[in-house]
């Protein structure tokens, strides 16, 4: 088996295991499992759409990007399980940095695919820019979606007056750190091949 599927049947597998715990323990009311475990479907299947869809054009999702997605679900997921969202306030800030370094991971994977395919006419740093970008954007939603959820079905999410802006920046954080690491393997990337 080469080292591509090792790394896809392994994000398989801890997807899966984390879709176990929620499905078959209580911990929650049924509706919030119900509801972590299609977010685990979801990311799974959406990471592995994207990545096939990434191998058509002749790239493909990097290591970075499925370990920080998995372990951005499963951060989520254990907060949830053990409550730890309201016994640490840095919980809270710890997964959203971890959630801003996956969603850009992504983001930059594809945006650095459409470019090595020629889809995309731009140099790596505005590729891997516009990635970071989105990612941005998508964490910004996925804050708005808290606040009207908290608006319309009193889902008390959003915790405190300072806890939007905190998850935006911890989110941005989250999104620079995985720019600088792609950035550092870009570096070296190039090294070796001159």
């Amino acid at each position: 088996m080469n080292n591509r599927k090792i790394i896809v049947w392994s994000f398989i597998f801890v997807q899966l295991v984390l879709l176990g715990i929620e499905l078959f323990t209580h911990y929650d009311t049924t509706q919030r499992q119900i509801a972590l475990a299609i977010t685990d479907v979801a990311t799974m299947i959406g990471v592995l759409w994207f990545d096939r869809w990434l191998l058509r054009k002749g790239s493909k999702l990097s290591i970075i990007t499925f370990l920080f997605v998995a372990g951005s679900v499963w951060l989520d997921a254990l907060g949830n399980f053990q409550h730890l969202y309201g016994g640490y306030w840095w919980w809270d800030r710890i997964t959203h940095t971890m959630g801003g370094m996956a969603l850009s991971a992504l983001f930059i994977d594809i945006f650095l695919a459409l470019r090595k395919s020629g889809k995309l006419n731009a140099d790596w740093p505005f590729a891997a820019w516009m990635g970071f970008l989105i990612g941005q954007m998508l964490g910004a939603i996925y804050e708005m979606s808290e606040w009207l959820g908290d608006f319309w079905f009193h889902t008390s999410r959003v915790r405190g007056p300072y806890d939007t802006p905190h998850d935006l920046f911890q989110n941005m954080i989250g999104g620079l750190l995985v720019l600088g690491l792609m950035y550092l393997f870009h570096k070296r990337q190039q090294r070796q091949s001159s």
